[in-house]
């Protein structure tokens, strides 16, 4: 059984508002060494994923204003180029070839055994990455109609998880409650805000953790932290290694959180579903009290209830797309926005050769004060990728920063008390 009957595909399809909304922002994933299918394969596998239809989310074309979406699943060979040769894999040539491709929903470029993959996060995150880098790499058939049977529901996701979340738990009202009567932001005067003086300057740094002092951090905190997860650890790390490098950072941190685990058993989504939710670095309480914080946050169900949120107030505004405001005070002050992928590769693919496993993610900023950290673990390493504008914040400083995050994590983990 195929989905390729070109008179059953919709010509728009209605997307949820939270599609709209983050569609206003993209990212980038750079990965390899990996053995590399010829053009033609490349091309006729994205071709195939998106005759799945508007489920698979490949050809949607997404809009900011706007909750009809064009399908256009054909065509696509324009989406999947060859890069230039003389880009030689380098992750961060090929992500700047990438940049210079025709802007679309998802553009892949292909090396010589590296893939990268520009999207945008209208159509999805990191899951929908995950399967369409399965599907490039011929490890899934997308023909194969049980592969869907996951992401085709009567009923929206986002309800479908309030409902269960909430909804089935009402108890669940009450901490929620409090909790935005506990960190309702008092009414205090704005600071004095000012030309920045810069515009829009994306800009990516990397780090690389290598395996054996990860491990050797993991054994640190089993020895003196048991149980706190180490992306508390890499958070307050993160914090402290900015800080120290001389940006004035917010004590506000924004940790996204993936809404899958409150749907029902046997659903899935390829769409965001991620909710980014804000914690205080306390640097008193340190990793273990920033994951206390992150495990009451799920208990509690705050993720759905962000999401929640977050689409009544998108749909209010009309999905208005309101432009960056590059007014601030004369000193910025950094927004840290650490995100976390897990151990890659997750699904049917794999590194040609492990040793010298790399994976680059780049997510734009939420503003101009923002930068935006992930990580991921690939066999033998722990990848950070920075992304942030260098007009803002001094690049060096940022590699710095990064640079140091191992021993300001082994710092944190060897204090006492």
């Amino acid at each position: 059984m195929a989905f390729t009957a070109r008179r059953r595909q919709p010509a728009t399809v209605r997307v949820a508002s939270l599609d709209v909304q983050h569609s206003h922002r993209r990212s980038a994933v750079v990965l390899g060494p990996v053995t590399m299918p010829s053009l033609d394969e490349l091309r006729s596998r994205f071709a195939a994923m998106a005759a799945v239809g508007p489920v698979a989310r490949i050809g949607l074309q997404p809009s900011t204003a706007r909750v009809r979406w064009r399908f256009t699943p054909h065509g696509l060979d324009d989406a999947v180029r060859a890069a230039d040769p003389a880009a030689d894999d380098d992750p961060m040539v090929l992500l700047a070839a990438l940049r210079e491709m025709p802007d679309g929903g998802i553009r892949v470029l292909a090396g010589r055994d590296h893939l990268a993959i520009d999207f945008s996060h209208g159509l999805g995150e990191i899951p929908l990455l995950d399967l369409l880098v399965a599907v490039l790499l011929g490890g899934v058939d997308p023909s194969e109609p049980a592969l869907w049977r996951p992401y085709r529901h009567a009923v929206a996701p986002l309800p479908a998880a309030a409902i269960r979340a909430i909804g089935l738990r009402p108890r669940r009202l009450l901490p929620l409650w409090r909790h935005h009567r506990r960190t309702k932001p008092a009414a205090t005067a704005a600071p004095a805000a000012g030309d920045l003086g810069v515009g829009p300057s994306p800009a990516t740094r990397i780090a690389r953790i290598a395996g054996a002092e990860a491990d050797e951090l993991r054994r640190l905190r089993d020895a003196t932290r048991p149980g706190v997860s180490m992306f508390a650890v890499y958070t307050c790390a993160l914090h402290t290694a900015f800080a120290d490098n001389g940006f004035d950072v917010d004590p506000v941190v924004t940790l996204p959180f993936d809404v899958r685990r409150y749907l029902p058993a046997g659903w899935d989504t390829l769409a965001s579903f991620s909710a980014g939710l804000d914690f205080t670095v306390d640097p008193a309480a340190g990793p273990g009290g920033l994951h206390s914080d992150m495990g009451c946050a799920v208990r509690m169900a705050r993720p759905v209830a962000n999401l929640v949120v977050s689409s009544v107030k998108a749909r209010a505004a009309r999905w208005a797309r309101r432009g960056a405001d590059w007014s601030g005070p004369p000193r910025p002050r950094m927004r840290l926005l650490h995100s976390s992928i897990g151990s890659v590769p997750r699904t049917a693919w794999s590194f040609s050769d492990p040793a010298e496993a790399c994976i680059l993610v780049a997510s734009d900023p939420a503003g101009p004060c923002g930068v935006t950290v992930t990580t991921a673990t690939v066999p033998g390493a722990l990848w950070m990728t920075a992304e942030f504008h260098e007009s803002v914040f001094d690049a060096e400083q940022v590699c710095a920063a990064l640079d140091s995050v191992p021993e300001r994590a082994r710092e944190l983990l060897s204090r006492t008390g």
